[in-house]
């Protein structure tokens, strides 16, 4: 069973962080007093940060491994949400259901809001050391500055906070523009980069490395490809210090028993215990899940659709479409076919897999925010945006390739690697499909369709070869709506 990574552990802080996602009531009570971190040794202080990431791996909150992570999925030109989340894979959530991500929304500022208070803690405190407070400050930064990357991303303008939440006038805040949030990952993440050590004992927690990867994702988004290349280098170039590199086996990455491994750049932690879990591996699967080998219980909430051409093309023989995409399994010896939806979907989503799992709440597979295979792509990607398809943009997209093959990562082969002489376009066309193979589950999709400005082309794409074109169409917008709770507490969030 996976050790307790990182569990609810709700310190005092929660009571003055939650006013900006709660109701009417508490905004009309008298400001609490404010509590300080003075008398707080290093272990306690060290409890109080793990409170700091909790609402990102809250097993009922609604965040990346849950909602988001299969809504966004399934907004990808190849997924399908079924008759249950049809929602998701037409787009209705994100065109006219102002709270399909409330929750989420909640999740995150709450996590926001910590972030602030210790870092405001920090600020004020004489008793600690500089060494003990500067990884505390790095840890507050990373889970603020990445928080409102996916914020920004998924809802454009949103407000800016930067400051505890003390009182009801605090509240009323407007919302900045998406180039001032922009800015604002940007700072929280350099001063993470600076203030995180190389390494940590705690998977889970935020190092160096992550900021600096995290940092390049940033960039890349942006289209800032030089400053994107650079930081992936910078991680390329020291991965012995930070220990990353890429796993040969796809099941190890994956393991729902596994601490950590050595592609892990940052993964939320979620363990075999139940309600401390992730619900991917059930999400994905079918009622047969258990004697299938693949989950606990199975929601059938979606899945693959073949005929997209990011499947159609999909190379048999690459490892990761067989580790991810199934449509038949062995129950007892004997071949059975996965249960799917035959006019809507004909492939089952395979990558999350934990069929020991106590409860579907109890799933231990872990959700990547960034893999060693990110920083390679990154790079591959920015590379020939500025230089072209240098042989260094081709040695990164190649290592990734050749694990995907089961060839070893560092020898060129005919097999596994792509052609020589590719355009600049060209090249930027297989990192796109390349990511697609790689990250597929992942929730990375979405946001690479829209930074590549490449939404309509993918969907359009699908439509044309999909029995029903309507249940995807092009959406008309790419951002979520602010949802009500944030509508209604705070007068200035129009």
């Amino acid at each position: 069973m996976k050790p307790n990574k990182i569990f609810f552990i709700i310190c005092s802080i929660v009571l003055l962080t939650i006013s900006n996602t709660g109701c009417k009531k508490l905004l009309k009570e008298e400001p609490k007093a404010t509590a300080t971190l003075g008398d707080l040794d290093a272990t306690t202080l060290d409890q109080t940060i793990i409170g700091v990431y909790e609402p990102w791996t809250r097993s009922r909150g609604r965040l990346w491994e849950s909602t988001v992570g299969l809504g966004l999925e399934l907004m990808s030109e190849y997924a399908d949400g079924g008759p249950s989340q049809v929602a998701w894979s037409n787009y209705n959530n994100l065109l006219t259901n102002q709270n399909a991500l409330g929750s989420s929304w909640s999740t995150l500022y709450e996590a926001i809001g910590r972030a602030n208070f210790l870092i405001a803690n920090l600020d004020a405190n004489t008793t600690l050391s500089d060494a003990v407070k500067k990884k505390a400050y790095g840890e507050a930064y990373f889970v603020r500055g990445y928080s409102y990357y996916f914020a920004v991303r998924v809802w454009g303008k949103v407000p800016l906070r930067l400051t505890p939440i003390m009182n009801a006038s605090d509240v009323a805040l407007a919302l900045s523009p998406v180039s001032a949030v922009y800015d604002q990952v940007i700072a929280d993440l350099k001063l993470a980069e600076a203030d995180l050590p190389n390494t940590t004992s705690a998977p889970g927690r935020a190092t160096a490395g992550a900021a600096k990867t995290a940092l390049a994702d940033v960039y890349l988004t942006l289209g800032q490809y030089q400053n994107a290349r650079d930081k992936a280098k910078e991680v390329m170039d020291n991965k012995a210090t930070y220990g990353y590199d890429l796993e040969p086996s796809l099941a190890t990455v994956y393991s729902p028993t596994l601490a950590t491994n050595k592609e892990d750049v940052f993964s939320l932690k979620f363990s075999q215990i139940v309600d401390r879990g992730a619900f991917m591996a059930s999400y994905w699967a079918d009622s047969k899940a258990k004697a299938a080998g693949y989950s606990v219980s199975g929601n059938k909430f979606g899945g693959i659709v073949s005929a997209a051409p990011l499947i159609k093309g999909w190379d048999d023989n690459d490892l990761r479409k067989k580790f991810s995409l199934y449509n038949s399994y062995y129950i007892n010896g004997v071949l059975t076919p996965a249960e799917v939806e035959k006019d809507i979907y004909d492939l089952r989503l395979g990558k999350y897999k934990d069929p020991d799992a106590p409860i579907d709440t109890g799933n231990g597979n872990d959700f990547y925010l960034y893999r060693y295979a990110d920083v390679l792509l990154i790079f591959a990607e920015a590379e020939n945006k500025i230089n072209g398809a240098t042989a260094a943009a081709y040695d990164a997209i190649n290592q990734v390739r050749r694990r995907a093959y089961g060839l070893p990562t560092g020898t060129p082969s005919a097999t596994s690697d792509l052609p020589a002489g590719l355009s600049q376009s060209a090249f930027d066309d297989m990192v796109f499909r390349e990511r697609g193979y790689e990250f597929i589950g992942e929730a990375k999709r979405w946001f690479d369709m829209v930074r590549t400005n490449r939404v309509a082309q993918m969907i359009t794409g699908v439509s044309a070869v999909i029995k029903d074109p309507k249940r995807k169409p092009v959406p008309n917008k790419l951002l979520f709506a602010l949802p009500d709770v944030e509508v209604q507490n705070n007068p200035l969030a129009q």
